[in-house]
Order: structure tokens, then C-alpha cells, then sequence
């Protein structure tokens, strides 16, 4: 049996906020970014002004923007046969000096192996062994408590929900998502859906219309945007009035947009857990991955879990989901105020210092991620 002393491991991880040189290694789908957005906010505050992260270009305008740190570093990662590939002789000549490494990816290359031996820190922290510290990969804790184990290696007294704000948008984004809602849904109640994402978690566009066709039917004040990358799935269930297509905009524009929602219904993907970031009642779809560990964490949400499969779950599950949100939330009868100023709802007084809104726009090529 393995005796560990508490003391000497506590003290190790203290010491470890004395690092000079510490680099956060990330890379993974588009929604993992905002999964360990409240891990990289708590990183930067442990190291403030000494954090370099290493991520994919543009990640750091789209997500991280409020995140203060020494620098960014961009890399291109391919994928050759299932492996994700990078030089790791470049970026090891970029960062040079490197006393402690943190990679926040739940995998593991040869690409990140040679990194570690062309950098050698004193110390790395990761979910590989070939870490001097592994982080546990739990399969039913939330990905974002799992990557936040990082940040409390070093301070368990650190709290996720005090870094769990929204990403920061531009305020040309929430102008024009404002501007959008106003034109297009007046004053009236909306939810915005979002359908696409790998074929194996997308539900059948017919049960969409099938949802789309009952809850018009029943509530004749609301409005439906549908966002995402999907040009046909949009339009294939946008056949009714009060319901628009919204698809094909860039991203930031998507998630302004969902951040001054009444409610969200969509599937595991980005705009799920941007909607869960900014507080908005929501239902998620889950087939063949777990809600427990990919779904809502923050906000008021339903889950409605698969047998396994999309197409497991039927039209009236969703329908009583999404009305057992209606009977418990605030947006009911009200439509939020199109305020871009105004924090998300349910923010700390610490998540609430992420907000408002600010910066330039950027849009992104989603084909840089996997959902």
C-alpha cells in the first residue's frame, strides 16, 4: 500500500505558484474551449502577467479574450491518422524557458511527448503518464470540474463558479444580435435551437419540425431562431412562420445572439455550453454521450438522455422538457432586457468582473475544430 504524506504533496503545489515560466498547453473541439474556459481564467489568476498558453490561432480572440496573460502561442495541429500532430521543435524554440507545464487536453501524441523532452520543465501536470502529476479523467464528472482540477492542484481553495462567467463578446457582436432579435422577434418570447454537429449526435430533422410544429402550436407569441452551420437542416425545419434560419453566421455573432435568448434547445455541441455559460434556461439532447459529463453545469436545464442513439428520442420527451422549463422559468410571460451591458444571469460577484462585453469581432473557421 502506497503511504502518501499530505504535507510534502500540499506543500509541492504552493511552491508550484512560484513558477517564472509556466505554459497551459490546450487543444480540442470547439465546445471543449469553453469547457476549460473557467480553468484557464483561474490559471491566469494564479500566475498573473506570467501565463503563456499554447493554443490554436484564433482561439485566444474567440475565447479566451478577457483572459489576461503574458502571451499566447499559436500552433497549427493536424490530424494524420486519428494522431494529432504539431512541431514541436518550433513552438519548443518559442517558449524557450519553461519551469511548469499544464496541459489542459484529455489526450496525449508523440507531438506532446517531444515537447515535454524539448522544453523539460521542472514539473508538468497532465492527464497522460508520461506527466509527473496525472490528472484523474473521471467518465461521469463534468468536463469542466475536470479540467478545473488543474487550477486547484495548485490552489485548492479555488471555486469554478467564481470563473465561470460567459466569453467576453465585442460590443459589435451584441449590437448586432440586438439588432437581430429586435427586427425579427420584436418583443416577443425566443428560443434559439441549435441542430448541427457530428452526424451521430445531431437528432433527425423531421423530429425537429415534428417539436417545431407542437410547441407553435401551443405558444403562439413565441419565436424561433435556429442557429448554427447547417444551411439545410435549417431550412428544412423552418417552414413555418415565426421561425428563421439564422445559420452560416460567424460564431461570435451566434453567441451573442444565444446570450439574449429566453431559452435554448439544442444538442452536445458549442452552443449548448455557451448557453450554459451564460445562464440561459436550455434543454439539451443527448445520444451517444453522456449528459452527466457534457451537459449544463451552471444554468437551469433538462437533459434528455438517449438510449445510446439520437434517434432513440422521441418528439414528446423534448416537448415535456422544454414545458417543464417554461413552468419554472422567470422568462415565461417576460423577455429578458436586450441590455449588452448587463452580466449573465446568475454570475458571482468574482464570474461577474469577466463581463460586458468588449473588444473586436472576430470570426472564426470552425474547420480549425471538432465538435
Amino acid at each position: 500500500m502506497r503511504i502518501v504524506n499530505t504535507s510534502l504533496v500540499n506543500a509541492r503545489h504552493a511552491s508550484l505558484r512560484d513558477a517564472r515560466d509556466p505554459v497551459v498547453f490546450f487543444y480540442n473541439g470547439l465546445g471543449d474551449h469553453l469547457l476549460a474556459l473557467p480553468a484557464i481564467r483561474a490559471l491566469a489568476a494564479l500566475f498573473p502577467k506570467r501565463l503563456r498558453i499554447i493554443c490554436i490561432p484564433l482561439a485566444n480572440a474567440t475565447f479566451f479574450s478577457d483572459v489576461a496573460v503574458r502571451s499566447f502561442l499559436d500552433v497549427e495541429i493536424r490530424i494524420i491518422d486519428g494522431r494529432r500532430v504539431f512541431s514541436a521543435d518550433g513552438l519548443a524554440k518559442r517558449i524557450k524557458a519553461c519551469d511548469l507545464f499544464i496541459s489542459l487536453a484529455p489526450w496525449h501524441s508523440s507531438s506532446v511527448e517531444m515537447l515535454l523532452q524539448l522544453t523539460r520543465p521542472n514539473y508538468a501536470i497532465g492527464f497522460s503518464q508520461h506527466f509527473h502529476e496525472v490528472l484523474p479523467n473521471d467518465s461521469y464528472r463534468h468536463s469542466a470540474d475536470v479540467a478545473f482540477n488543474a487550477p486547484r492542484r495548485i490552489d485548492c481553495g479555488l471555486r469554478i463558479e467564481d470563473f465561470s462567467a460567459p466569453p467576453r463578446l465585442s460590443s459589435e457582436n451584441a449590437r448586432r444580435a440586438i439588432k437581430l432579435r429586435r427586427s425579427l422577434a420584436g418583443n416577443r418570447p425566443l428560443v434559439i435551437i441549435h441542430t448541427d454537429t457530428i452526424q451521430e449526435k445531431m437528432w433527425p430533422a423531421e423530429k425537429w419540425s415534428a417539436f417545431l410544429e407542437i410547441i407553435l402550436n401551443r405558444y403562439k407569441t413565441l419565436v424561433v431562431f435556429v442557429v448554427g452551420s447547417s444551411h439545410a437542416t435549417a431550412d428544412a425545419i423552418c417552414r413555418k412562420s415565426r421561425t428563421f434560419p439564422l445559420t452560416g453566421l460567424p460564431l461570435s455573432t451566434s453567441l451573442a445572439l444565444i446570450s439574449i435568448a429566453d431559452w435554448f434547445i439544442g444538442v452536445d455541441s458549442c452552443m449548448l455550453h455557451a448557453a450554459d455559460l451564460f445562464r440561459i434556461p436550455a434543454v439539451g439532447l443527448f445520444g451517444p454521450t453522456n449528459a452527466e459529463k457534457w451537459g449544463f453545469r451552471f444554468t437551469k436545464g433538462h437533459h434528455v438522455q438517449g438510449d445510446l442513439t439520437m434517434d432513440s428520442i422521441g418528439v414528446d420527451r423534448v416537448v415535456l422538457a422544454f414545458e417543464r422549463l417554461l413552468s419554472c422559468s422567470s422568462s415565461t410571460l417576460v423577455c429578458p432586457q436586450l441590455d449588452a451591458g448587463k452580466p449573465g444571469r446568475g454570475l458571482s460577484t468574482e464570474a461577474s468582473r469577466f463581463w460586458p462585453p468588449t473588444g473586436a469581432d472576430i470570426m472564426v473557421d470552425s474547420s480549425h475544430f471538432r465538435t
